[in-house]
């Protein structure tokens, strides 16, 4: 009986070597490289591509914070495939984040770019520049801080 406890104990030890030389680290993806506009108009969609690789090959997922307090997280795509999303800003400045995470949940460093969304300029009604035009005389402190 003594032997097969000393058979069975000699055995686990030999095998504890061969378990854990097949257990791999999972290395987290690169960060992601951003590419899209650095500057539009304020309302309109605004679309940016996404490209990470896994040093693994495991598919990659994109969490995305748009800098305005609103984040998503995009579908798995494989290694070094571009990923793709929208957001729509308001008129200011605002950084995206975004971090690239494999299957096995490792993170990348995230990676950064900064946006700029002008303020809409007013259009000045036609009709009311031609009322000034035509009546000259009418509203001459108006005409003077318009410019005309």
């Amino acid at each position: 009986m003594k032997k097969k406890i000393v058979c069975i104990y000699l055995c686990m030890l030999l095998m504890i070597p061969v378990l854990s030389a097949t257990v791999t680290a999972n290395s987290p993806p690169t960060a992601p490289d951003i590419d899209g506009p650095t500057s539009g108009k304020a309302g309109v969609p605004q679309t940016y591509t996404f490209t990470s690789t896994d040093p693994d090959g495991d598919d990659i997922s994109y969490y995305i914070e748009w800098g305005c307090g609103e984040s998503e997280t995009t579908d798995f795509y494989p290694s070094g495939e571009p990923a793709t999303a929208s957001h729509t800003y308001v008129s200011g400045t605002f950084v995206i984040s975004v971090t690239a995470i494999d299957i096995n949940q490792a993170e990348s460093d995230p990676s950064t770019l900064s946006v700029s969304m002008p303020r809409n300029k007013p259009v000045l009604n036609m009709f009311f520049l031609q009322f000034l035009q035509r009546f000259p005389h009418a509203f001459p402190m108006l005409r003077q801080l318009l410019g005309l």
